[in-house]
């Protein structure tokens, strides 16, 4: 589940939509239904986590080159929003000719902006020729770490801890050294609709990570852990692309470019644990038709208590498919869920825990994703989740409205 679990590309330049929300209309409509968007009992807790350091469980099958078709940082260029709408380009912005292109949009009352990412169509179409099959079954994981950040008076700043890959040693900074007796084990399957693999680049490697389909009136939209597509310390990574029922070569949907991520600005400045998702709308491999009408999608459930009986699904670089647990979510701290099961190695960050789980066609309802606390875990036994309460929600708006 590491640190990287896919950082962003990026793309054109983020369209103007002062229409979407001015602020204290956004700030209101946040306890009103949306599309896709499910609330319980459990109630949002204050932040008292922080940031994350740790790799946790990232990818380490094979190796794969990306030079010569990676992305580099001029391409990046950003717009600071000064307007009182989410995601809305300022006048007299500036960009450049690249593949990408970036936008913050202004706080809304108090609340942290978010940073969209858009991917040109150019940079697309190189994202589906350079991910030919054998660099799909050589993507790596990265060793590196999530860039340490100073903690403010409300937040704590995670323990260093080694990658969660089959071959590290356990690191003596995680809360146990030992699994608790008589937990389950995950079994390898061979996958479902909604959940695939997220494959990305940074610099010249080749990565992959856990991602789902969520339900959006767009229904265009993608959830995975904000650690995999963005890194305080290298931006967003290049190259992104979600292959859905990934199963040892297999795509049955094909693959999806990603044209534009959403992340809190909490992640991007200081990667505050409490805040690692992201969401990525995905283009169509071929046609017009989005991947929610092809593959179904998972509800975002939020306010959720935090002890639920979950089903995770998640992609081990230890084997060539998907693996899954039928386990039991609690509070490991405040805004932070954790669960028990053995061999969630590294790949499985961004592996959605899905809450009435339909076997069938893999739907339900996703209350969280591997990432979180050490990036997820150090340990292949214990995995966490940020909690999704009103930041995943307000983030989620934003990545709707585009």
């Amino acid at each position: 589940m590491g640190a990287f679990r896919v950082t962003f590309l990026l793309s054109a330049a983020v369209a103007a939509s002062a229409a979407f929300a001015a602020s204290a209309a956004f700030a209101a409509s946040t306890g009103t239904a949306v599309v896709g968007v499910v609330g319980g009992g459990g109630g949002e807790k204050a932040s008292t986590a922080g940031k994350a350091t740790a790799t946790g469980k990232a990818s380490t099958a094979g190796g794969a080159s990306a030079a010569g078709d990676t992305s580099t940082a001029e391409d990046i260029s950003t717009a600071r929003d000064t307007s009182t709408a989410w995601g809305a380009s300022a006048a007299g912005d500036t960009s450049t000719a690249g593949d990408t292109s970036a936008a913050w949009g202004a706080s809304v009352a108090g609340r942290p902006r978010a940073l969209s990412v858009r991917v040109s169509a150019i940079a697309q179409r190189k994202t589906l020729s350079y991910w030919t099959p054998s660099r799909m079954a050589s993507a790596i994981g990265d060793a590196g770490t999530i860039t340490p950040q100073p903690a403010t008076a409300s937040q704590t700043t995670a323990s260093p801890a080694t990658a969660r890959s089959a071959t590290a040693s356990p690191a003596t900074t995680s809360p146990a050294a030992t699994a608790p007796k008589g937990i389950p084990t995950a079994v390898r399957f061979s996958g479902v609709p909604t959940v695939g693999t997220l494959f990305y680049t940074t610099g010249t490697k080749a990565h992959f990570c856990t991602a789902s389909v969520v339900d959006s009136a767009t229904k265009n939209l993608v959830l995975t852990a904000a650690h995999c597509v963005y890194s305080t310390a290298d931006g967003a990574a290049t190259n992104i692309e979600y292959v859905p029922e990934w199963d040892d070569g297999h795509a049955p949907f094909g693959a999806w470019p990603v044209e534009r991520v959403t992340v809190d600005e909490n992640w991007r400045t200081s990667q505050d644990v409490n805040d690692d998702f992201a969401f990525l709308a995905v283009s169509p491999a071929s046609g017009t038709t989005p991947i929610q009408e092809r593959t179904k999608g998972l509800r975002l459930g939020v306010h959720l208590p935090y002890a639920e009986k979950i089903e995770v699904i998640g992609y081990n670089d230890t084997d060539d498919g998907p693996v899954r647990c039928t386990t039991k979510s609690f509070e490991f701290r405040t805004s932070q869920r954790e669960f028990y099961c053995h061999d969630y190695w590294d790949g499985t960050s961004g592996g959605p825990w899905i809450v009435g789980y339909n076997k069938d066609n893999g739907t339900g309802t996703v209350a969280g994703v591997i990432g979180g606390y050490e990036a997820g875990g150090d340990y292949e036994w214990a995995s966490y989740s940020a909690y999704f309460g009103t930041d995943i929600q307000r983030l989620f708006k934003t990545a709707e409205a585009g």
